[in-house]
């Protein structure tokens, strides 16, 4: 998902788990000032999404609701 030139610095992640299934949703700060907010399945880590903030609330904000939604879905989350 990321260029091994890529510089960035985890924030916050989470990973939510559901019977044998888990998925990871974390906030990285990119190296040019941006945050990025990945969603990767454990079970297709090709599926993995991105999205792109300019603003770090935005990001977290976005984080917060994407977990919002796993856990409406029945999933439960832990911060490793």
């Amino acid at each position: 998902m990321k260029s091994p030139q890529s510089q960035s610095t985890r924030v916050l992640r989470w990973v939510f788990r559901r019977s044998n299934e888990a998925i990871t949703c974390e906030i990285d700060a990119a190296g040019d000032h941006a945050f990025e907010v990945c969603v990767v399945p454990h079970w297709d880590v090709s599926a993995g999404t991105i999205e792109r903030f300019d603003a770090a609330y935005r990001a977290f904000e976005r984080h917060a609701e994407l977990a919002l939604r796993l856990r409406e879905a029945g999933w439960v989350g832990y911060h490793p």
